[in-house]
Order: C-alpha cells, then sequence, then structure tokens
C-alpha cells in the first residue's frame, strides 16, 4: 500500500483528505483526482475555461479556528528527554541532550500540528452540485473529478509521517527546552534531527502558508431506500460500475447527488 493511501486511511478518520507536500497551495475549486501511488493530483479549477461551468462561487475565507493537534490517534509516542538526565531507551539523544523523542506504530501513523490556523470553504454548494450534475448526465464532467469545497491552512506547521511500523525521529534542541510539546510549532523553538528511520515528511515548527487538509464534494449515487423494505439499510452503492447514464435517467430507483467524498472505496481497494 502506498504512503499517500496509508496516510489518507487515517487521515479520514478526522473527516479530512490531505497531501504528504502540505506546502502545495490548494485552493478553493480546485478540480482533484486521486491516484493510489501519489495521491491528489491537481487538473484543473471549475472556473477554467475547458470547464465550462459558469460559475461563481461564494468563498468564505480565512476564518479562525483551534489549532490542530492530530495523529495521537494513530500510534504516535512522544517522549521528553531533559539535558542531564538518563538516556531513553534505545535513544541517540546523549545524557547531556534535550529533545524529543517520537516513534510510530505503523506506516501511515502521523503527527499533525498546527498553529495560526484557519479555515476557508465555498458557501454555495448546493448551486455547484446542481451545474456538476447537469454535466455529469450531459457526459461533460468525469465520475473520478472532485472539487476542493473546504480548505484548512496554518501559518506555522509539524508533520511527521511515519513510512512503516518502525518509523522514528529524534530532536535534539539546541536552544531553550521546556518539554511541552507545543515547542513543536513554535517558531522560537531550535530543533536538529539526531537521528530518524523511515520518516516521510519531515516539517517541524516552519513558517507557511501550508495547507495541510481539506474536503471534497463529488458525485455520488444513492439508493432511494423504501422505509420498512429490506433494503432500508442499503444506501449507498459503487454505482459508477453498475448503472449507465441513460439508466440514471430513467429509474426512480437511485438519486445523482454531489457531497463529502472521503475516498473511502478507493481507500480500501
Amino acid at each position: 500500500m502506498s504512503l499517500p493511501k496509508s496516510y489518507n486511511k487515517k487521515l479520514i478518520q478526522r473527516g479530512f483528505n490531505g497531501n504528504l507536500e502540505i506546502h502545495h497551495p490548494f485552493k478553493l475549486g480546485q478540480i482533484v483526482t486521486w491516484n493510489r501511488r501519489s495521491g491528489f493530483e491537481v487538473i484543473g479549477h471549475i472556473n477554467d475555461d475547458f470547464i465550462g461551468l459558469d460559475f461563481q462561487a461564494n468563498e468564505i475565507n480565512g476564518r479562525g479556528i483551534a489549532d490542530l493537534d492530530f495523529g495521537n490517534e494513530t500510534g504516535v509516542e512522544l517522549r521528553a528527554k531533559f539535558a542531564g538526565n538518563a538516556q531513553l531507551p534505545n535513544s541517540n539523544l546523549g545524557i547531556d541532550d534535550a529533545g524529543f523523542s517520537i516513534e510510530f506504530e505503523s506506516k501511515g501513523s502521523y503527527l499533525l500540528k498546527t498553529s495560526g490556523t484557519k479555515i476557508s470553504y465555498i458557501e454555495n454548494i448546493a448551486e455547484l452540485g446542481k451545474k456538476v450534475r447537469h454535466f455529469y448526465l450531459n457526459k461533460k464532467w468525469n465520475r473520478n473529478w472532485f472539487v476542493i469545497t473546504l480548505l484548512v491552512s496554518a501559518e506555522v506547521a509539524t508533520l511527521l509521517i511515519s513510512k512503516s511500523a518502525s518509523g522514528k525521529i529524534e530532536l535534539k534542541a539546541t536552544g531553550e527546552f521546556t518539554g511541552v510539546e507545543e515547542e513543536l510549532i513554535s517558531v522560537n523553538a531550535k530543533f536538529a534531527t539526531a537521528w530518524k528511520k523511515d520518516i516521510s515528511t519531515n516539517i517541524i515548527g516552519k513558517e507557511g502558508p501550508f495547507f495541510p487538509l481539506f474536503k471534497c464534494n463529488g458525485i455520488k449515487i444513492r439508493r432511494r431506500r423504501p422505509v420498512g423494505s429490506p433494503f432500508e439499510s442499503i444506501d449507498t452503492l459503487n454505482p459508477m460500475n453498475t448503472f449507465t447514464i441513460d439508466r440514471l435517467e430513467t429509474t426512480d430507483d437511485f438519486d445523482l447527488t454531489f457531497e463529502d467524498y472521503l475516498f473511502e472505496e478507493e481507500l480500501s481497494e
């Protein structure tokens, strides 16, 4: 399983998706596709002439939200080491060193911390959905296109992602050290990498802007659920491989929707 896939399988537990390269300047309205090897790829924007949607997004930009502290639930052990204390087990931080030892228990386990965190989103998604559904039924919209409708940005970020079940990084403090985790998102804290193994992204308290998380909307086909029927619990299908567009236009059994898309089916393959 590729690292982008392993990482996003864990991110969707938080209701988000993301790329490994969080410095990439994602924008609202960008159209992305999912590549199982490389992750999310931008292929255009809803306002591009070749798309032809004729849609004006009402964007709400830069609203402050609580800073992120994600990833501990994915199997992350963070230990502080103070100068003069005994060495931590299996550590390369010496007795006179201070810093953090961070270990990860699985591929895709991650630690994401941010400060100066803001959220931006498209407000008139329902109007956008009508346009996209119309384009899809008229064979002008690719079923594998997804629109970024919500974007999280941060002024400062730390992101560490493990490439294996034995990922580990040790950070040696080169200045004052208090041992609190917030130092990992302080631009005043200074760390040097003392040792690392199987760590992909190595962003530690760097200034951005960064774009660590986003949400997409995409085409879904939902089965209508007759109340009390044996199929009441069935509300989704892999519809793209089952029904043609012509069948969708004539059947009353399914609804074509434009809704949150977390790529669960793609990540489970």
